[in-house]
């Protein structure tokens, strides 16, 4: 995977994830709000607590199907 500064559709430079799955070329803008009110570490923590709070139910969920 490579990273990009692609320019989007407003003008404007934004980063880009570049990764090739076999014949077909995927191309991940990153979009940040102008508006938004949480700095970096809170969406962070955010992020990974939503994720052990799910992974936590997904693990539940498949332990109990068998």
């Amino acid at each position: 995977m490579s990273d990009n500064i692609q320019t989007n559709t407003t003008g404007r430079l934004t980063p880009c994830l570049q990764k090739k799955i076999d014949k077909t070329i995927y191309l991940v803008e990153v979009h940040f709000s102008d508006t938004s009110t949480q700095n970096v570490e809170d969406k962070l923590k955010r992020v990974i607590l939503h994720d052990l709070e799910h992974g936590k139910q997904d693990r539940l969920r498949k332990s109990d199907e068998k």
